[in-house]
C-alpha cells in the first residue's frame, strides 16, 4: 500500500515536470483578410512571438500559393491572387506548428477562383473579366474590414491566453488532488501499520 502510494506521487510529479514545456509553449496563428491582403501574426501562449518563422500558404489541394517569414514581432503578410480558401501554416521551430484558414468568402469578389492560362494581360480586357466594385463601396468595405480586424486580433490573443491559463490551472489542480489523495492514503497506511505493530506486542 505504501509503495503504491509513493509510486503515484512520483508519477504525478514526474508528469508535471516532463510535460511542462509542452503545456506552456503552444504556437498560435491568427490572420485576417484586408481586401486581398492577408495579414496576421503568430504567437506562443502564454507569451512570446516566433522570429523569422516560415509561413506557407496553401489551397485546399495543398498547392503552395505563397511563402514568407515572420518579422521580429511574429507578423506576416501575403497577397491573395485567387478567391479560394487559404490555409496559413507557421512553423515556429522545435516541432511547433500552427495553422489558420481564411475562407474564400472573406476575400474580394474581384478575385477569380482560379488563374486560367488564357487570362488576357491587357488592362482593357482585364477590366471586362474582373469586375470591380464601385470605388466608394470598395473603400468603405476595406475600411470596415481593416477596422474590425484591428479589434479582433488582440481579443483573439487575450481569449487564447485566458483559456490556456484556465487549462493550466486545472492541470495543477488535478496534480494537487492526486498528491492529496496519495498523502491521505500514505497516512492511513502508516496508522494501520502502527496499530498492527501495537497489537502484536505482548
Amino acid at each position: 500500500m505504501t509503495n503504491h502510494t509513493l509510486g503515484l506521487v512520483v508519477f504525478a510529479i514526474s508528469l508535471s515536470v516532463v510535460s511542462e514545456p509542452t503545456w506552456t509553449h503552444k504556437l498560435k496563428v491568427f490572420a485576417t483578410a484586408e481586401g486581398s491582403r492577408l495579414a496576421g501574426y503568430a504567437y506562443f501562449t502564454p507569451g512570446g512571438r516566433p522570429h523569422q518563422a516560415a509561413v506557407t500558404v496553401t489551397d485546399a489541394d495543398g498547392n503552395v500559393l505563397a511563402t514568407t517569414i515572420t518579422d521580429d514581432e511574429g507578423r506576416f503578410a501575403v497577397e491573395a491572387k485567387r478567391r479560394v480558401d487559404h490555409h496559413i501554416t507557421v512553423g515556429g521551430g522545435d516541432g511547433h506548428v500552427a495553422t489558420y484558414t481564411i475562407k474564400a468568402d472573406e476575400l474580394p469578389d474581384r478575385l477569380l477562383p482560379s488563374l486560367p492560362a488564357s487570362l488576357p494581360q491587357t488592362g482593357e480586357a482585364s477590366k471586362k473579366i474582373l469586375p470591380a466594385l464601385p470605388a466608394s463601396d470598395a473603400d468603405w468595405r476595406a475600411f470596415i474590414d481593416q477596422s474590425i480586424a484591428r479589434q479582433i486580433r488582440p481579443l483573439r490573443e487575450q481569449l487564447d491566453a485566458y483559456q490556456e491559463k484556465i487549462w493550466w490551472h486545472d492541470v495543477l489542480g488535478g496534480i494537487g488532488y492526486i498528491l492529496g489523495l496519495g498523502g491521505l492514503a500514505f497516512g492511513l497506511a502508516e496508522r494501520r501499520r502502527r496499530m498492527d505493530a501495537h497489537r502484536s506486542q505482548p
